[in-house]
């Protein structure tokens, strides 16, 4: 999607850390940033998933503003 020129945050857990880190190295964007919350998310009551979710709020947020300014500079150029 940030290829089409669509902000994302991608969200993994901490137990699949170096596998997204190998992941982004062998597609060629090393630098790509994810947020990793803790493991595991399945057996979450909803009430600890909106818990969870709250948590990482803030660093998804930070990194769609990012990378929607990112973009806005690279049309510019």
């Amino acid at each position: 999607m940030e290829r089409l020129g669509i902000p994302t945050a991608s969200i993994i857990t901490h137990v699949f850390l170096n596998t997204a880190k190998a992941m982004t190295r062998m597609m060629g964007v090393p630098e790509y940033e994810f947020v990793v919350a803790e493991h595991p998310l399945s057996s979450l009551t909803e009430q600890q998933c909106k818990e969870r979710a709250a948590k990482i709020a803030p660093e998804v947020e930070r990194i769609l503003v990012n990378s929607a300014a990112r973009q806005t500079v690279q049309a510019a150029i």
